[in-house]
């Protein structure tokens, strides 16, 4: 007589314990998501470093080959444009193209004519990765006679047929303390306040950095997203790479670092924001100095204070004892105080600085 042995019955998951496990998973995906992010955002930042750092060594081989840092333009009496007098033209990042392995675009740029001029729209839509921060998420401008933001290109119904493009670029030279496009034609009073080491016609060498290159910033962050989030004026056309204009691809210490989102007593920000170091990375903004070195300056970094009130620069507020008149910037002596910041943009005001003060 054989015995049958009965099978035990199969015990699965009860409701309430799926709904713990699927509670704990969600939760562990919870703590990681930041994590990740952070390790993504760590990299980007690490890139951008990696960047200020190739456009430092770009520039230290500029000066070799000619004595003196890249000016943010070259005024120019043979460019062909409609009025009189000398007109500013190319960016200090077309000069440096050969410094950056990108010798064909320099190679395609007509020197007799603007950066405006529809034969050079072709190193206009130029994507050189090194201009460009990872964590800024800008993209480049479609270009075509019929936008109405395409007056960055002079005669732009002259524009060959195809589809063109307008490349921009995260970064910006050191202008100095003060925002502002010059050109010979509007007299010398404008160019005399440039104080920062890359500007219009600037011609400014190691030697002239008195203060120490180590203390001198040369090129600093802007991010072309935030400028376009916070100034509803600020239009797909401005960051041009290749532009000479202070809001394309010049910085100041005008306003603190990341002004937009850290500097509620500013009562009015206004136009001058383009001018500001702006990043999407926590805490502050990466600046490259006259050295080659890249540092984090965070947003609480020392700057000078501003007097309440909107003042007449585009709309914004005016730093203490500044004043502001048909274009130019004044301080008043004994009034106006440069802070950590505002004196890290000068190469030869005689500030001591200490590193751990920034």
């Amino acid at each position: 007589m054989s015995s049958q042995t009965c099978p035990r019955p199969t015990r699965g998951f009860t409701l309430i314990e799926l709904l713990v496990v699927i509670a704990i998973i969600a939760v562990l995906i919870a703590l990681l998501l930041p994590a990740v992010q952070s390790a993504r955002e760590a990299a980007r930042r690490a890139q951008c470093v990696n960047n200020l750092k190739q456009l430092g060594l770009a520039v230290q081989n500029y000066h070799s080959a000619n004595n003196m840092f890249p000016a943010d333009s070259y005024s120019s009496a043979t460019a062909a444009y409609g009025g009189p007098g000398y007109y500013p033209n190319f960016s200090c990042f077309v000069f440096l193209t050969p410094f950056l392995e990108q010798q064909a675009i320099y190679n395609a740029t007509n020197f007799n004519l603007t950066n405006y001029d529809p034969p050079n729209i072709t190193i206009a839509g130029a994507a050189i990765n090194t201009l460009h921060c990872p964590s800024d998420p800008w993209q480049p401008t479609v270009i075509s006679a019929s936008d109405p933001n395409a007056s960055f290109v002079e005669n732009v119904y002259a524009l060959p047929p195809g589809t063109w493009y307008q490349q921009f670029t995260s970064y910006g030279g050191n202008q100095g303390t003060f925002p502002g496009t010059f050109q010979w034609s509007y007299g010398q009073g404008e160019y005399t306040q440039y104080n920062g080491v890359i500007y219009n016609d600037s011609r400014v060498s190691i030697a002239a950095i008195t203060d120490g290159t180590s203390n001198t910033f040369l090129f600093g962050e802007r991010c072309q997203a935030i400028f376009a989030r916070n100034d509803p004026t600020y239009r797909d056309s401005d960051g041009s790479w290749n532009s000479h204009h202070w809001f394309d691809t010049m910085v100041t210490t005008y306003f603190p670092p990341n002004v937009t989102t850290q500097a509620a007593s500013i009562t009015n920000i206004g136009g001058g924001i383009a001018s500001d170091s702006e990043s999407y990375h926590p805490g502050g903004v990466n600046w490259g100095f006259c050295d080659g070195s890249v540092r984090f300056i965070k947003n609480s970094i020392n700057s000078w204070a501003f007097q309440p009130g909107p003042g007449p620069f585009y709309g914004s507020s005016l730093p203490l004892g500044v004043n502001y008149v048909n274009y130019i910037f004044t301080v008043t002596p004994g009034v106006t105080q440069f802070g950590i910041y505002q004196a890290l943009s000068t190469p030869k005001n005689g500030e001591v600085i200490s590193s751990d003060q920034y």
